[in-house]
């Protein structure tokens, strides 16, 4: 009788997936943002104002579901792509004098980004912030914290910590950015958005650490929300910061020394090595490939 010898199987090739976000995919983030904002703030402002009379309607209201919106899509993304996601870096290796020196920085790149305002682009939301503005502890815990938060981990966490893996530096910054400004629905956000998340999106890629894009994003938050509250007149253009100043020359000489100051503050950044997590894909995303959920 012929003896079979059993043939083994080959091996089975390790071929990491695509970390998710793909640059297709981050585009349709966009759409499932805009899901959000129709279906679930949407629906949740129709219950508000259905259970609420109008005069007992709080504009804070409109913070809680900003915030409860990003948390179904955060929660939703993680549900439908949480096997390709990256882990969060959040501490990363950003050096200590970094956090220390994140006040200058912030208010360095808030001067710098004060030219925008010669453009003089519609704020649609404007009169919606000036409401907002009227009960001050709610704004500045929900808008200068728990909404930045929450964008970095959407923004500079899940997209561009997916993007950096696949994608050029230069691009995988780039797209994250534009889609921040993007989903601000709001051309004077939007710009601002636009430049801010290239920062942040920047600082992200060379440090490795989330906390120290929500620092900046948190103080960028309070320092706007509270000129709102404080000096709403400065807010609603009713004077310009040329205005404040005294002169054209005083504030000219200001943005100078506040543009000397970010790239003297960036340059140090820039000489850190770079995150080791950006060169590789986990073993655990090999592991989900080869290993599929039944």
């Amino acid at each position: 009788m012929e003896t079979v010898v059993p043939v083994p199987l080959p091996a089975a090739r390790r071929q990491p997936v695509q970390p998710y976000p793909t640059l297709k995919e981050s585009w349709g983030f966009v759409g499932w943002y805009l899901l959000m904002l129709l279906v679930v703030m949407g629906g949740l402002l129709a219950v508000v104002a259905f259970i609420l009379p109008h005069e007992r309607y709080e504009p804070s209201t409109n913070l809680v579901l900003i915030v409860a919106g990003n948390l179904v899509l955060l929660g939703f993304l993680y549900w439908r792509y949480g096997r390709r996601m990256m882990p969060l870096q959040v501490r990363g290796q950003a050096p200590g004098w970094l956090y220390a020196a994140l006040p200058l920085l912030t208010a360095a790149a808030i001067m710098v980004l004060s030219l925008q305002e010669f453009l003089e682009l519609p704020n649609w939301f404007q009169a919606s912030f000036e409401r907002m503005a009227r009960q001050p502890a709610a704004v500045l815990l929900l808008g200068g914290l728990v909404i930045p938060v929450l964008e970095e981990v959407l923004f500079r966490g899940l997209l561009l910590q997916g993007l950096l893996r696949q994608r050029r530096p230069w691009v995988a910054i780039g797209q994250q950015a534009l889609l921040f400004g993007l989903v601000h629905f709001n051309p004077a956000q939007s710009l601002n958005a636009f430049f801010l998340g290239s920062l942040l999106g920047w600082l992200c890629y060379r440090t490795g650490s989330l906390l120290v894009g929500i620092g900046i994003h948190a103080l960028n938050n309070v320092v706007y929300f509270g000129v709102l509250i404080w000096r709403p007149e400065l807010a609603k253009g009713h004077t310009t910061l040329p205005g404040l100043l005294g002169s054209n020359w005083a504030y000219a000489g200001l943005v100078t020394l506040a543009a000397a100051v970010l790239a003297l503050l960036l340059w140090r950044v820039s000489r850190q090595a770079l995150p080791a997590a950006w060169a590789s894909v986990p073993d655990s995303l090999v592991s989900a490939h080869l290993h599929p959920k039944s």
